[in-house]
């Protein structure tokens, strides 16, 4: 018994410890080794993408990754659904997020683009080792589109034993056959709708595949455009005031630093409209001040003296924007990257590019763009990076010229720039005609009026491209910055076919705006053998060394130091000598108290909150500057009504076709006649006609620049020919009108104060 008893208590404690053993052994599961992780970092330029806007500019860098990394980037919401199920037969939740991203994140219609934007796949890098997606801020809608595996967006029907759950109906069928059914899945990005920029990264991690969805990226874009933040809106002392587009940031920020401080009324109500509209808006009384480059030799007009009171530097430039194959992925394989390196063009390439299309830019017999884009030409040879630029990865293709002159398309030949007349066409044509004459001319076309002529001095971009001579296609002149822009997209993005191995568009604009937008800016000849580019430093260079018209600008063209940026130009705010009146020529002492105040503030504070690219003033212009402030509103009330009378009715042309007026102080005409060359570029006038008048105002409805769009309730209250009825002056302003710098907590707070969107 007692034996019996022993070999009991041995089989139980042997089990008990055998069950203990297992206890304490891993589980087979335990015992695999977790799969393997990537580690990486992402990092976005702006950092903060709180305020972007829909075509700001956005730089994704994702480090740390392995060798041979890939990364795929989707537009998602921010929210994505969770009512995917696994496969076929029962419903099964599908959780994983990167099968819900591929589910619900389609391509998206871009509205400002007007395009597609969907996924992007890119390789890491062999020499940063990074992968970065150099790309915009895309607002719009997505595409409708099935989701096969979610019941409420299905394409699959009800059916036993594999689809039970399916719950998306057939509502109709095409004549084709197609079932349409009842709903297809969408999402939207905009300022209530947040996205994200999903990537899914795929590497090799110690010999084994690894993966990684990241949605960390949000975004809630608004449509593009300016508005004043931070202050109460127009109010009855408000100015109006009006501009070109490129000065509007400015224009913005400077309302902010005197308004937002006691969210008091805007100091100026702005009016975006081109230079040669606006004086004469200034000229008649519908603004109170306008914004110009260019003063006297625009505006014809001189019925209302004025000072023209220096602001800020700015300067005309060639801007590249598209990609350029500088780099290899880890495998070896092109990479494509944003073009943004140093470009230097001679006068006479520049004269090409501007005078000379055509759909055959690498033709030896009729080279568009005068065969500054083939491969061994000049501007070729002088910038590698354009160099590179091929069609299909093939250095010796035809096509190269056209990747490079941005014509790979007959209904596109790469050259854009704002409509309008303006400074811009002005300060090219001027240094133009003087520095390259025999480059700066037409095709040579026998069978127009055109052929071999010099466009001479112009002041809108759309003399480059004569009316009736479509084929010609010089430029393509666009309705505001917005429209340029998006003309640029594919190139911007690096989206499309025509980019593969590289492209370029070009566009004519200002610093300040090709600043904005990150695109790269063309040096220029400085007489010395060397080339200058626009810089705080090369502008104010400039400035010193230009002279001045007999309205007290800096003409464009006359830049004579070889530090200097030839194309410079002063930016101008033209203000009444004689008071501001109502309608029934009383003063509106409201109203001139702000332009006090706005004036100096212009002239302290505000030399330091110019937008990016504009330059301070020199001393020597601030001092002007000074000088010609101390003359605004010293005239008398009766003045300003005499002028008030002549604006309405104003007197018959001069034979010279002048209106008649004695010019004024700072007006007077330009010391180079506007439309110069050797052939005239325009037809002689004809008697007006009702239809002729009614064709006239049509085409200025068409090509007048519009309000800043995004402005929200400014938008909606900015009449062009109207004065507005304006608020109490601000009382944060009252010190500004002594001429007294602006505190630096005032300029902190202007640097926490943003314009409406994203830093670039």
């Amino acid at each position: 018994m007692f034996v019996v008893l022993r070999r009991v208590c041995l089989v139980f404690v042997s089990g008990v410890l055998a069950v203990l053993g297992v206890l304490g052994a891993p589980s087979a599961s335990a015992q695999e080794a977790p799969p393997p992780a990537l580690s990486y970092t992402v990092k976005t330029v702006p950092a903060n993408l709180a305020h972007v806007q829909n075509g700001d500019a956005v730089k994704i860098t994702i480090s740390g990754l392995p060798a041979g990394a890939t990364a795929v980037l989707r537009v998602c919401p921010a929210t994505l659904p969770d009512t995917l199920l696994k496969g076929i037969g029962a419903a099964v939740p599908q959780h994983d997020v990167t099968a819900r991203v591929n589910a619900y994140c389609g391509v998206l219609n871009d509205e400002l683009a007007g395009a597609e934007y969907g996924q992007v796949s890119r390789n890491r890098s062999a020499t940063t080792h990074d992968i970065v997606y150099d790309t915009t801020i895309p607002r719009g809608p997505s595409v409708p589109a099935y989701v096969a595996f979610d019941p409420s967006y299905t394409s699959f029907d009800k059916s036993e034993p594999f689809f039970p759950w399916a719950d998306n109906p057939v509502v109709s069928t095409s004549p084709d056959g197609t079932k349409i059914r009842q709903r297809k899945w969408s999402f939207s990005c905009d300022e209530t709708h947040p996205c994200t920029f999903a990537l899914h990264l795929d590497g090799v991690v110690a010999g084994t595949p690894a993966a990684a969805q990241d949605n960390s990226i949000t975004f809630a874009p608004t449509a593009p455009g300016l508005s004043v933040e931070g202050c109460a809106g127009i109010g009855p002392n408000t100015l109006d005031a009006s501009m070109p587009e490129r000065f509007g940031r400015t224009a913005v920020t400077w309302n902010q630093l005197l308004c937002a401080p006691t969210n008091s009324n805007q100091p100026t109500n702005i009016v975006a409209e081109n230079e040669d509209t606006g004086l004469k808006a200034f000229d008649t009384g519908a603004s109170d001040v306008v914004f110009t480059g260019s003063g006297g030799t625009l505006a014809t007009q001189t019925t209302r003296d004025r000072q023209y009171v220096p602001v800020g530097l700015n300067a005309a430039v060639i801007a590249a924007v598209g990609w350029s194959p500088t780099d290899v992925d880890d495998g070896g394989g092109q990479l494509i990257s944003q073009f943004a390196t140093h470009l230097d063009f001679g006068f006479d390439d520049v004269a090409n590019l501007l005078s000379k299309s055509g759909q055959t830019p690498e033709a030896p017999e009729t080279p568009g763009r005068g065969g500054i884009f083939v491969n061994d030409a000049p501007l070729v040879k002088r910038n590698p990076d354009l160099a590179a630029i091929d069609f299909g990865g093939n250095p010796g293709a035809g096509l190269n010229a056209r990747a490079r002159a941005g014509a790979l398309y007959p209904d596109f030949y790469g050259v854009t720039g704002e409509s309008g007349a303006g400074t811009v066409p002005l300060a090219l044509s001027e240094t133009l005609a003087s520095a390259a004459p025999n480059a700066w001319k037409f095709p040579d076309q026998p069978a127009t009026a055109y052929s071999g002529k010099s466009p001479g001095v112009i002041t809108s971009l759309d003399a480059l491209s004569p009316a009736g001579l479509q084929a010609l296609r010089n430029m393509e002149p666009k309705v505001g910055q917005l429209a340029v822009r998006k003309t640029v997209n594919n190139a911007t993005i690096g989206t499309g076919g025509e980019c593969a191995s590289g492209c370029l568009n070009w566009i004519v604009t200002d610093l300040a705006t090709a600043t904005h937008y990150g695109w790269a800016i063309a040096a220029l000849p400085n007489g010395h053998g060397g080339y200058v580019t626009p810089t705080t430093q090369s502008l104010q260079a400039a400035a010193s060394s230009m002279k001045e018209g007999k309205d007290g600008t800096l003409q464009p063209g006359t830049v004579s130091d070889p530090d200097g940026y030839p194309l410079t130009f002063g930016e101008y705010l033209a203000a009444p000598v004689n008071p501001l009146i109502d309608a029934n020529c009383k003063p509106l002492q409201g109203k001139q108290d702000q332009l006090t105040a706005y004036l100096a503030m212009a002239r302290a504070g505000g030399q330091n909150a110019l937008s990016p690219g504009m330059a301070p003033l020199t001393p020597a212009l601030a001092t002007e500057a000074n000088q010609r402030v101390a003359k605004v509103g010293t005239g008398t009330t009766g003045a300003a009504c005499h002028e008030q009378a002549a604006a309405n009715n104003p007197p018959p042309t001069s034979p010279g076709g002048g209106a008649g007026a004695t010019p004024t102080s700072n007006t007077g005409a330009s010391s180079t006649p506007v439309g110069t060359g050797p052939a005239p570029l325009v037809a002689p006038l004809k008697a007006a006609t009702p239809s002729t008048v009614s064709a006239a105002k049509n085409l200025a409805d068409s090509v007048r620049i519009p309000a800043f769009f995004g402005g929200g309730v400014l938008g909606a209250l900015i009449p062009l020919l109207a004065l507005v009825v304006l608020a109490v002056l601000p009382s944060a302003t009252g010190y500004l009108a002594a001429g007294k710098p602006l505190p630096p907590w005032l300029i902190s707070l202007l640097g926490r104060v943003r314009v409406g969107r994203g830093e670039v």
